[in-house]
This record gives structure tokens, sequence and C-alpha cells, in this order.
């Protein structure tokens, strides 16, 4: 049985030698290779792709809970592309009810996410 499990933030090596950090899309115990969706390496062709990598390098990432509003935003983009809808929802919940929450506006209008392109149809 493998000690990784598919959703795992990991950072790992490549044959090559680049430092990426992604998500396990899938692991092989026999094998000992996993299947990664590299989310940021030091080379940049990598990323966004899903490449095989050795699990004998490979590190799990913290499960500490996000700290930035920024580094939700961008989890966001990354459910988008990926068109994630249940993750989607659960990081938007997570920045609505974050620390940093939008203040009601004076005028009585609740917050009204809106995505990148400034249009409210976040879908």
């Amino acid at each position: 049985m493998s000690k990784w499990t598919t959703g795992d933030w990991v950072q790992a090596y490549t044959d090559d030698g680049a430092l990426v950090h992604g998500y396990l899309i899938a692991a092989s115990a026999p094998i000992q290779t996993a299947l990664l969706q590299v989310t940021h390496s030091d080379n940049r062709e990598l990323m966004g792709k899903e490449i095989a990598v050795s699990d004998r390098g490979m590190k799990k990432l913290s499960d500490n809970p996000r700290k930035s509003e920024q580094e939700i935003r961008s989890l966001i983009d990354l459910a988008l592309q990926i068109r994630d809808e249940a993750w989607f929802m659960e990081l938007t919940n997570e920045l609505r009810s974050g620390p940093k929450r939008a203040r009601r506006r004076s005028d009585g209008q609740g917050y009204q996410p809106v995505n990148r392109l400034g249009s409210p149809d976040v879908r």
C-alpha cells in the first residue's frame, strides 16, 4: 500500500533535477512512482503539466490552513482552470469566511463575488 494519497500536496524532483510542487493525481505502490499535477516549478515548462515522479525524494507539504487571501485566490484560479466546481466552491466559501472578508457597503448591499474579468458570473 502506498504512503501517498490522491490529492496530497507534495514537493518532488524530476529525473532532470527540476523542483516541482503540485498535487498527486495517482500513486503506484509497486513501481513507487506518482503522477503529479505541477502547479509550481523552477522549470516553467513543467507548470500546469502532469508528470511522473519517483516517490523516493517526494515530500508531503504541510496541511496547515492557508494563510493569505492571495493564496486562496490563486487556488481559485487553479480550480477554475481544471474545472473542479466542488473545490472552487470550497475555496470561495473559505475566502468569504476568512479574516479579510469583504466589508458590507454603506448602501446596504452585501458582498458579491466577481471573477478576474470583473463580471459577477463566477461559473
